[in-house]
């Protein structure tokens, strides 16, 4: 039962890295999420940039970024480009990506966005984590035995938004190529008659799977508290498939003067955490945020072959924004 409670917990943890990109604030671009989401205030374009670190967590955390820019062709065209990587015990996730979107008006105020985006990923399962955890089995990637399996690939993806008087609906698909990757490890049993189930002493080679496309839900609401109090809910669900949901989040905002915010909110990527922001805008068109994420911080005990808390830490994100 130990072993099996042990590949659940690694399995909540694979769920969690599947996300990364995903836990960060929604009070910035969010083209990297669904294509069709476009800027409709800014007079030309944005420009974003998110950096996020973890420096209390036990087991130390490269640093996470978001890089995005989007360009307003016209009225209803908007062009982008985004960049990013994640990396964390489980997986080193990189892509960039250019997309587009154009908005419809349906009626007066109704509009509908379609949006598609592509680009280069590269993803890498590390073993190490599961090699520990899940001994006596030994897993390697390829016919290289390599202790990281990494697949370099083209993704490509579409998005659906619609829009009407604040409210804000979309729709992302993405890996819609099923472009290859390696899949995380699982473990092999034994069941001998006269013991519990065990784990095989085995040497498990992995080769390349492919992913199957992904659907994320996007819904926003934004209402005038004030004539100087604007307020947004926000709804997202990522990497919806056959497994499950990996994040779904709920945040909100106060936003003030059209400069300052103010959030909160609550997610859960396998675990559940709590986000709270704020936001400074030097002008109406630059903005300085920070974010925190605050999530158990579970560790592997060699000693006692468990996972242990060591406590709720943040995650802290800045993100600068350039409005034109």
């Amino acid at each position: 039962m130990k072993k099996i409670i042990l590949v659940a917990i690694v399995a909540i943890s694979a769920m969690h890295t599947k996300a990364q990109t995903n836990i960060l604030s929604n009070n910035k671009p969010l083209g990297h999420l669904n294509p069709a989401i476009q800027n409709y205030d800014t007079d030309k374009g944005v420009v974003s940039i998110s950096g996020v670190m973890s420096p209390l967590v036990k087991e130390e955390v490269p640093l996470a970024y978001l890089a995005i820019g989007e360009y307003k062709v016209n009225e209803n065209f908007r062009m982008g480009l985004h960049s990013s990587r994640t990396e964390n015990r489980l997986r080193s996730v990189s892509s960039t990506m250019l997309y587009g979107s154009y908005r419809l008006e349906l009626d007066k105020g109704n509009y509908l966005s379609l949006g598609m985006d592509i680009g280069r990923y590269a993803y890498a399962i590390k073993s190490a984590e599961f090699n520990k955890v899940l001994r006596p089995n030994k897993f390697t990637f390829g016919t290289d035995s390599s202790s990281v399996g990494e697949a370099v690939g083209l993704d490509f993806g579409l998005g659906f938004a619609y829009a009407y008087n604040g409210f804000f609906g979309g729709l992302d698909i993405s890996k819609m190529n099923t472009p290859s990757a390696y899949p995380f490890p699982a473990s092999e049993y034994t069941s001998p008659r006269d013991s519990m189930i065990q784990l095989k002493d085995t040497m498990i080679n992995y080769s390349k799977g492919d992913f199957r496309p992904e659907l994320g839900i996007n819904l926003m609401y934004t209402w005038s508290a004030s004539k100087n109090v604007s307020i947004t809910h926000s709804l997202h669900a990522a990497n919806i498939n056959a497994a499950g949901v990996s994040y779904i989040g709920l945040q909100n905002f106060a936003e003030f003067n059209k400069r300052h915010s103010l959030g909160l909110g609550i997610f859960n990527n396998g675990v559940t955490g709590f986000i709270a922001s704020a936001g400074f805008g030097f002008t109406e068109n630059i903005k300085l945020e920070v974010t925190s994420f605050i999530v158990d911080d579970f560790n592997f005990n060699e000693q006692s072959r468990a996972y242990e808390s060591n406590g709720y830490k943040p995650s802290i994100e800045a993100n600068i924004r350039f409005e034109f």
